[in-house]
């Protein structure tokens, strides 16, 4: 009897053991729930993160980029293009500008260049020479100046002379001077007309013909041919 007492109490497997609420919680603590309280943490604190960046990196992000050079640079050469298409238009306007300058000094103060037609000669005391200049102040096509190597009876050495209107006036020498010429100004008075004055004793005759202009008195005659005259011998 006594053995199978000992037989069934070998048998029959010990009564399970109520857990205290102490070793409960230590179970609990010590197997599932850290690994739930470490993962379900994380994984939320991660996707955040990644959606949401902080305002500190979106404020960093900006300065990052404008202090590369490569934001900075193309600014510059995009302008440069820029002033070189201006350029040629530049000069032009520059260009033009100076030509219109020096038309006006031109226009206002022409200065005179010599020319060789007509042709001019003079006759004094029966004398014919050949050595007088003929000068054209430039943009005035109608208008001549003669001057003489020298002055002659003390008086005649410079005459202006009008084709437009006619007009023959003794003259002075010009006291202006443009782009290192001679010049007059268009305000300047003619000079003295000589159409029917009587000099020296005599009257001047002026005619204007279609192929010369001659105006004389008794003591000096001057012409403008437009053909080149051969001296008499």
């Amino acid at each position: 009897m006594a053995k199978h007492k000992k037989k069934r109490d070998k048998a029959t497997p010990p009564p399970a053991t109520v857990s205290s609420p102490d070793t409960a919680v230590e179970v609990t603590d010590e197997s599932e729930v850290p690994e739930a309280q470490v993962v379900a943490p994380e994984q939320p604190a991660a996707s955040s993160a990644k959606a949401a960046p902080s305002t500190e990196e979106l404020d960093d992000a900006p300065t990052q980029a404008n202090e590369e050079p490569r934001d900075v640079t193309p600014p510059v050469a995009a302008a440069r293009p820029r002033w070189r298409r201006w350029m040629p238009d530049l000069i032009k306007v520059a260009l033009a500008l100076v030509v219109i300058g020096i038309a006006a000094a031109i226009w206002y103060q022409p200065p005179l260049v010599k020319a060789h037609f007509p042709y001019v000669s003079y006759v004094f005391f029966g004398q014919r020479f050949e050595d007088a200049v003929l000068l054209r102040p430039l943009a005035m096509p109608t208008r001549y100046y003669v001057a003489l190597p020298e002055k002659l009876a003390d008086r005649y050495q410079w005459f202006a002379v009008d084709r437009r209107r006619e007009v023959v006036a003794l003259t002075e020498a010009p006291r202006h001077r443009a782009l290192g010429l001679q010049a007059i100004r268009r305000s300047d008075p003619l000079g003295l007309d000589l159409e029917f004055r009587k000099l020296d004793g005599s009257e001047w005759q002026i005619a204007f013909l279609d192929d010369a202009i001659v105006f004389s008195n008794a003591l000096l005659t001057v012409r403008l041919d437009t053909q080149q005259t051969v001296p008499q011998q």
